[in-house]
C-alpha cells in the first residue's frame, strides 16, 4: 500500500511540473507575441523611412443599407517588405502582412479588431476584438494568442470558444491585406 501511495505521489508530482513547464512555455511565448506587438506599434507610429521600412495601406468604408442606416470605418494594413533573407522567389520584393487594424460604426455601435501576424510565418499570431455586446449594449474585450495555428491563450478565459472563429478571421483579413497590395492597376487591365 505505501508502495502505491509513493507512485501515486510521484506521478502527481511529474504531472504538476509537467504542468507548470508547459505553462512557462506559453507565458514565455505569449510574451515575445506581446514584444513584437509593441515593437510593431512603435514602427507605426514613426512612419514609413528608410531606417523602418514599414508599408501602409488606409482604406475608408462608408455604406449606407436601407432599413439599417450608415455604416462608415476604416481598415489599415502594415507590412514588411520581404527582403528575401532565404530568396524565395515567389515571395521577394513582396509586402508582408504584419499588422491589419478595422475599426467600424454605426450610430451607438461600434466595433474595433487588430491582427499581428508573424513575418517569418505568415500565420496570426495575435487577435484583438473590442466589439459592443448587442444584449447588453456593454464591450467586450477578447484576444487570442497563437502558435502554429493552434491557441495559446484566451482573455478572457472563457472566449476561449470563439478562437477558432478569431483564427478564420485573422486569415481572411491576411488575404484581404495581401491583395491590396499584390493587386496592380495594371493586373486590373
Amino acid at each position: 500500500m505505501k508502495m502505491n501511495m509513493k507512485r501515486i505521489s510521484l506521478g502527481i508530482l511529474l504531472f504538476c511540473v509537467a504542468l507548470m513547464t508547459h505553462a512557462q512555455s506559453v507565458n514565455t511565448q505569449i510574451q515575445k507575441i506581446r514584444d513584437f506587438y509593441n515593437t510593431v506599434q512603435e514602427q507605426v507610429k514613426k512612419g514609413y523611412s528608410t531606417e523602418n521600412p514599414i508599408g501602409t495601406a488606409v482604406i475608408d468604408h462608408v455604406a449606407t443599407y436601407s432599413g439599417v442606416g450608415w455604416i462608415k470605418g476604416k481598415t489599415e494594413i502594415y507590412t514588411y517588405l520581404y527582403d528575401g533573407d532565404d530568396v524565395d522567389e515567389e515571395l521577394f520584393n513582396t509586402q508582408q502582412v504584419v499588422m491589419i487594424r478595422e475599426n467600424f460604426e454605426r450610430g451607438p455601435w461600434q466595433q474595433y479588431r487588430e491582427y499581428l501576424y508573424d513575418p517569418k510565418t505568415r500565420e496570426p499570431i495575435f487577435c484583438y476584438f473590442h466589439d459592443m455586446n448587442p444584449d447588453t449594449g456593454e464591450f467586450d474585450d477578447h484576444r487570442f494568442y497563437f502558435a502554429n495555428g493552434k491557441l495559446l491563450k484566451a482573455l478572457p478565459a472563457s472566449s476561449a470558444s470563439k478562437a477558432k472563429s478569431a483564427l478564420k478571421i485573422a486569415n481572411g483579413m491576411k488575404a484581404y491585406g495581401r491583395s491590396i497590395f499584390e493587386e496592380s492597376p495594371t493586373d486590373l487591365e
